[in-house]
């Protein structure tokens, strides 16, 4: 019973349904007082003119209690300058009881009116003064309230039974619409608990252009990236799972021909020592890429933040790669023109256009790779553009994403892990700069690092994020 009450809609139509119990007993109360006070009002002000006008009657025409009686159908009592009834017209109501009557006030002058109940009968009673008479001093009318309370119990009946079907009506009402309410939040829980399952492939239909519907594009967002970052992550162990096994392998192999001495000559063995160097270099590479990511998924990147001038760390990292570009018969093309200091950190930013320039020598098969400074507007900027193959408008967007490799079929010709561009873009982002990208197939890539220039409100320091 419990988990069938702890539903959603329950709990909505039962909130919305109290809510209007309330409004509409306190409307009905409020219409009942409205009614009411305006027949009593009404009888009240009928009866009181009336007892007026028997009262001029009385005191203008002479005409008798009798007469007036048999006139306008009510009670008439009329009082004596000594306090007693002179005659009376009562033939349809019994002896009246003294508790109702009013005599001191009428004998001083003042008007009488008040409701009493007699054999369970409601009755009005209104006493008019007489003063051009001097042997009456007053008239009192009787008149009947039956008619009154009749006309209230059936206003109160028709209020009743008109709330018992607003009642109805709006319990279906509020079921349906609660109901509609909430099954697109069922439909959510259920998808959650499916992503929180695994099963990432789920799409939930946005019906709707209001919170709910946006909370359901949300999470088909959420489940679009989550499939996306396992993909990516999928793939990146496997990467990273050839790229250790490879230069392990290698270590293991030549290590183990070295240690049994099966080489041939001083020539081969140094041959081996090269490759168990180059797959030892390889590895590190790897590791330090990793080590490097872990670090920044902590926060744990330490930044010394200082004034530098780009120029000298951009050609210094220009001249650490020259010999891999010769390799390749590439050529790197410079144009660094004065700049004003940048609030950086020199080893990371060296690291940054190392990475780039890295990336640029691995990709571009032949042709050249430029590397510029400029003076822009609001900052500084560093351009590296490649003449490579050019990544796709569809590949483009996601890059700079962790795991992510352009060229997944050729990855192992190309190498690296698939970390260098996040890791860029994190140190860029960290100091304050921006990072872009724009490229084209078939003319190649070229990436522009911007940083706002030093200012005097920024100093040295060192900090962790």
């Amino acid at each position: 019973m419990h988990l069938t009450w702890n539903k959603i809609h329950l709990k909505l139509s039962f909130t919305i349904f109290s809510l209007f119990i309330g409004i509409l007993i306190l409307l009905s109360i409020v219409l009942n007082l409205i009614f009411t006070n305006f027949l009593s009002s009404k009888v009240h002000d009928e009866a009181n003119e009336l007892a007026a006008h028997l009262s001029s009657m009385l005191e203008e025409q002479g005409t008798s209690a009798e007469q007036m009686a048999d006139f306008t159908g009510v009670q008439m009592y009329i009082l004596s300058s000594k306090g007693t009834f002179i005659e009376s017209k009562a033939s349809g109501i019994p002896t009246l009881p003294e508790y109702i009557w009013e005599n001191d006030k009428l004998l001083e002058g003042q008007k009488v009116e008040k409701e009493f109940t007699f054999n369970n009968k409601l009755y009005l009673l209104h006493g008019i003064p007489v003063t051009t008479i001097p042997t009456v001093k007053g008239i009192y009318v009787i008149s009947s309230l039956e008619n009154m309370k009749e006309s209230i119990q059936t206003i109160r009946n028709l209020l009743f039974i008109a709330g018992i079907g607003s009642l109805l009506l709006a319990m279906g009402c509020i079921f349906f619409l609660s109901k509609r309410l909430s099954n697109p939040l069922l439909k959510i829980e259920k998808a959650t608990r499916q992503i929180a399952k695994g099963e990432l492939n789920l799409k939930i239909p946005v019906e709707t252009k209001d919170e709910i519907g946006s909370l359901s594009q949300a999470i088909n967002d959420l489940a679009r990236e989550l499939k996306q970052y396992r993909d990516n992550r999928s793939e990146f162990f496997a990467n990273v799972s050839h790229e250790l096994r490879t230069p392990i392998t290698y270590l293991e192999g030549y290590a183990d021909i070295l240690a049994k001495d099966l080489v041939e000559n001083e020539e081969e063995k140094k041959k081996y020592l090269q490759i168990i160097s180059e797959e030892a270099q390889r590895l590190n590479v790897i590791i330090n890429d990793l080590f490097e990511l872990s670090k920044m998924e902590e926060g744990k990147i330490d930044l010394k933040l200082m004034s530098v001038e780009p120029t000298s760390i951009i050609q210094r990292s220009i001249d650490k790669v020259q010999l891999k570009a010769q390799e390749k018969d590439l050529t790197i093309q410079s144009k660094l023109s004065p700049v004003p200091h940048i609030f950086v950190d020199p080893n990371r930013l060296e690291q940054i256009i190392l990475n780039l320039l890295d990336n640029a020598i691995r990709y571009t098969a032949d042709g050249n790779i430029q590397v510029s400074l400029t003076s822009e507007v609001g900052g500084v900027a560093i351009n590296i553009s490649d003449s490579g193959p050019g990544i796709s408008a569809e590949e483009l967007p996601f890059i700079f994403e962790r795991f992510y490799r352009v060229e997944k079929s050729r990855s192992r010709e190309y190498g690296g892990t698939g970390l260098g561009l996040s890791i860029v873009q994190s140190l860029v982002l960290q100091q304050g700069g921006t990072i872009n990208v724009e490229s084209k197939i078939g003319v190649g890539t070229s990436f522009k690092i911007f940083f706002p220039p030093i200012t005097s409100s920024l100093k040295p320091h060192s900090f962790k994020l």
